[in-house]
C-alpha cells in the first residue's frame, strides 16, 4: 500500500505530493552550479590551475566519486527498505552533502586536494540520495499518478536549477555590486548558496513525507547487521533475477539510452566550445535556455500517457511539430549564418572564442512555438489520434529517445552558433520528460517493499552506464581528432536502448511486482 491511501485527506495527499517533488528544485542547484556549470570551470582555472593536468586530474576525481557512488547506492537503499529508515537516510545524505557544497567556500588556489575530497564527498551524497529520494515515489503517489509527479519533480528541477544558476552568474560576472572584492570570492559565495539552497528546499520533504514502514528479510527472527542484511537481500535478488526479468530488461535499456541522455548533456559545452568554438557566456546562455524551456515541456511528457488528460493529443502534436519543424528552421539559420559565422572564426586568435546573440534566432523560435500552438490546437490534435491512441508511457520514452538520436545526428551537421541554440531548446523538449518518465515507469514494477534496493540499482545503472558514454566520446574524438564523430557515435546508446525498451512488457512488469508484495502476506 502507498503511503497515500484512499482514506487520506485530499490536502494531506496533495502536500506529500509537493513536498517530494519540491526536492528536485532542492538537489538542482547543486547539479547545475557545482557539478555541470560552475565548480569544474573553478577547478581547473583557479584551484588546481598550478597542475599541468588539471583537466585530468579533475575528470580522475569524478571517476573515484562515480565508482563510489556505484557501489553505496544500491546498499543504501537496500538499507532504507530493511530498518524502515529510507527518509531518515536522506536526510542524513543531503545534510551531509549540503556541509561539504558549503565547505567549497573554504577552497582557493593551490588548494586541489582537499576540493577534490570534498567533490568526491558532494558526488557521493548526492548520489545516494538520488536513489532513496527516488524510491519514496511509489510511496506518495499511486500508479496512476506517477507520470505527472515525477514530471513535475523534473520540471521544478529545471527551474530551480536555471533560477539558481542565473542569479549565481549575476553575482560571478558582477562582483562589485555585491560589494565582493573580486570573481573568485563571488565565485566561492555562489558554491555556498548551492549547498544552503539544496538543504533548505529539502526540508519540506523531510517534514511532510512520513517514514514508509521497515520491509526486513523474510523469517528473520532477531535482530541483525543491517549492512550484511542488505547484501544477503541484494544477493537474494540477483540469485532471483529471473522472476524481476521485466524490470531488470527496463534497467538495461534505461543503461544504454541514459548512457547516450547523460553523454549529450554532459559535454554539450565541451562540444560548442571546442568544435563550433563558442564564448562561455554563448553556452552558459544556452544552459540557461535549456533549464527552463525543459519545463513545460516535462509537465507536457508527464500528460502525454495519461488517458483521462483531455490536453493529451494537444500536447503529443506540440511535441512532434518541435521535433519536426526545429531541425527545418536550423537549415534556414544555417544558411544566413554560415558567412558571418566563417569570418567570425577567421578572425579569432589563439585562446578566443565567438561570442554571439541569439535575439533574432529566439525571435524565428517564438514565431515557431506560437504558430504551432496555434495549428496543434485546430488540426494538429485530430491529425496525431493513431499516435495517441497507441501511446503508453513507454512509447513516450521511445518516442524522446528517437528525438534525442535526431538531435544527435543534427549536432553531427551543425555550423553555427544559431543551430546550436535551436538543438539547445530541442533538447529540453526532451531533456526532463524523458527521465521523468523512465522514473516513473520503474517505479510501477518494482516491489514497493524493495523499492529503496531497486532504485540503488537505477542510479547504480544510470551513473555506471554514463562511463561507457564518456570512453566512447573521448575514444573517437581522439581516432578522429573530430568532436563530429564523437558526437554521432551516441546514436548506437539510443538504438540499442530503445530497441530493448520496446521489448519491455510493462503489463508482466507490474504483476511481478505486485506478486512479490503478496508473497510476503
Amino acid at each position: 500500500m502507498t503511503l497515500q491511501s484512499a482514506s487520506l485527506p485530499d490536502v494531506t495527499a496533495r502536500n506529500r505530493k509537493w513536498a517530494w517533488a519540491v526536492y528536485d528544485w532542492a538537489n538542482s542547484a547543486v547539479v547545475t552550479l557545482v557539478i555541470a556549470a560552475v565548480f569544474p570551470v573553478y577547478y581547473n582555472q583557479v584551484v588546481a590551475k598550478d597542475l599541468t593536468n588539471a583537466a585530468s586530474v579533475f575528470a580522475y576525481t569524478g571517476a573515484i566519486a562515480l565508482l563510489l557512488s556505484i557501489m553505496a547506492a544500491p546498499v543504501i537503499g537496500t538499507i532504507g527498505d530493511l530498518t524502515g529508515r529510507r527518509k531518515r537516510l536522506l536526510v542524513v545524505t543531503t545534510t551531509a552533502g549540503s556541509l561539504a557544497v558549503c565547505a567549497l567556500l573554504t577552497t582557493s588556489s593551490g588548494g586541489w586536494v582537499w576540493a577534490s575530497l570534498l567533490f568526491i564527498v558532494i558526488q557521493i551524497c548526492l548520489n545516494m540520495s538520488f536513489a532513496l529520494y527516488d524510491s519514496l515515489l511509489s510511496h506518495v503517489a499511486r500508479d496512476e499518478e506517477r507520470d505527472r509527479l515525477s514530471t513535475l519533480g523534473y520540471g521544478l528541477g529545471y527551474i530551480g536549477g536555471g533560477l539558481h544558476l542565473a542569479i549565481c552568474t549575476f553575482l560571478i560576472l558582477s562582483p562589485k555590486t555585491f560589494g565582493l572584492p573580486d570573481t573568485e570570492t563571488a565565485t566561492r559565495i555562489a558554491l555556498l548558496t548551492a549547498g544552503v539552497w539544496w538543504f533548505i528546499f529539502a526540508l519540506p520533504l523531510f517534514i511532510t513525507v512520513p517514514e514508509p514502514a521497515a520491509t526486513p528479510l523474510k523469517h528473520q527472527t532477531e535482530h541483525r547487521n543491517p549492512i550484511a542484511d542488505s547484501f544477503k537481500r541484494i544477493g537474494a535478488t540477483l540469485a532471483h533475477i529471473r522472476g524481476y526479468r521485466q524490470l531488470f530488461l527496463m534497467l538495461v535499456a534505461f543503461w544504454l539510452y541514459s548512457d547516450g541522455i547523460g553523454t549529450i548533456i554532459g559535454l554539450s559545452t565541451t562540444y560548442g566550445s571546442e568544435q563550433l568554438r563558442l564564448s562561455s557566456s554563448t553556452l552558459i546562455g544556452a544552459l540557461l535556455l535549456t533549464q527552463f524551456v525543459a519545463f513545460p515541456y516535462a509537465l507536457m511528457f508527464g500528460r502525454m500517457s495519461d488517458q483521462d488528460s483531455k490536453w493529451r493529443s494537444f500536447f503529443v502534436a506540440f511535441i512532434l511539430w518541435t521535433a519536426i519543424t526545429f531541425p527545418l528552421m536550423g537549415f534556414i539559420v544555417a544558411q544566413s549564418e554560415a558567412a558571418t559565422t566563417s569570418a567570425g572564426l577567421a578572425a579569432l586568435g589563439e585562446n578566443e572564442y565567438l561570442s554571439y546573440s541569439p535575439v533574432t534566432v529566439l525571435t524565428l523560435v517564438a514565431i515557431n512555438q506560437v504558430f504551432g500552438l496555434i495549428f496543434c490546437w485546430f488540426a494538429g490534435r485530430n491529425l496525431v489520434t493513431p499516435v495517441v491512441n497507441w501511446l503508453t508511457t513507454k512509447h513516450a520514452i521511445l518516442m524522446g529517445v528517437a528525438i534525442y538520436a535526431l538531435i544527435a545526428v543534427w549536432a553531427f551537421f551543425t555550423n553555427t552558433p544559431g543551430e546550436f541554440w535551436l538543438l539547445a531548446w530541442l533538447v529540453a523538449t526532451v531533456q526532463g520528460g524523458t527521465q521523468a518518465l523512465s522514473r516513473s515507469l520503474f517505479s510501477t514494477m518494482t516491489p514497493k517493499s524493495k523499492s529503496g534496493e531497486f532504485f540503488g540499482f537505477y542510479s547504480l545503472t544510470d551513473k555506471f552506464g554514463s562511463i561507457f558514454g564518456l570512453l566512447l566520446f573521448g575514444l573517437i574524438g581522439q581516432i578522429t581528432n573530430n568532436l563530429r564523430f564523437s558526437i554521432l557515435s551516441v546514436i548506437i546508446f539510443f538504438v540499442l536502448g530503445g530497441f530493448l525498451l520496446s521489448r519491455v512488457n510493462e503489463a508482466e512488469g507490474r504483476r511481478a511486482a505486485l506478486e512479490d508484495e503478496e508473497s510476503r502476506g
